[in-house]
């Protein structure tokens, strides 16, 4: 992932509440954080707290995913952080920023990956959803040293995590990092990536809608 800083537009067109300006940049940041988590050009310090913070949470509710992703973004170092350099409301207007190479390209090409087959990306998260429910991911405590699984639960996680990094985009590297940081933990690395595409999916809906364009994607 490239670590030199770019400056990226965040194209908005027709009408936007501030509601929907709030709710937008939030998942963008979030992405971003979780972006920069995979670089493969972080110095070992920074690596191990991210480590660290992809270890410490039980992923039982909101409460590790909102804390998963405010963590990973504020581990960033502050000159590395999205910083906006104007603003600009029309239709077309932007949102013109300066970001990691890397992590920019990375958030768009998570949303561009969505946009391709919105509909199949939608089907497809309803039903891991729904067969999570059945087989009680929700109650593994993800923090707990001994973990009971069922081979049902192995072989469904093992299934759907793959499903999710092929319909997020995430390129071979990516996925290697992400094994690792989630120490080869199917269940753990399902649960997080459909807490990403909770948040990349929103950014895909709105620019399938034209409402958004964050470019061309990754670059990897």
């Amino acid at each position: 992932m490239a670590k030199q800083e770019k400056t990226a537009k965040l194209a908005l067109y027709g009408r936007w509440d501030f509601e929907e300006l709030m709710e937008m940049t939030r998942d963008y940041i979030q992405l971003y954080g979780f972006a920069y988590s995979l670089s493969d050009e972080l110095p070992a310090h920074r690596v191990s707290e991210i480590e660290y913070i992809y270890g410490k949470f039980p992923w039982r509710g909101g409460f590790s995913t909102v804390n998963f992703f405010s963590q990973l973004f504020h581990n960033i170092p502050p000159p590395s952080r999205p910083k906006v350099l104007r603003i600009q409301y029309a239709s077309p207007g932007f949102i013109e920023i300066s970001a990691i190479a890397g992590a920019a390209l990375a958030v768009a090409g998570f949303v561009k990956a969505l946009c391709v087959s919105i509909n199949a990306a939608h089907e497809l998260y309803r039903n891991i959803q729904r067969r999570s429910v059945e087989l009680d991911l929700s109650k593994i405590n993800l923090a707990k040293e001994q973990l009971n699984l069922t081979r049902a639960q192995i072989e469904f996680c093992g299934e759907a995590s793959g499903q999710l990094t092929k319909v997020l985009g995430l390129s071979p590297s990516q996925d290697a990092l992400l094994e690792q940081r989630t120490q080869g933990n199917k269940v753990m690395k399902t649960k997080l990536l459909l807490s990403v595409f909770r948040r990349a999916i929103n950014l895909a809906d709105k620019q399938v809608s034209q409402m958004l364009n964050l470019g061309e994607g990754n670059d990897e």
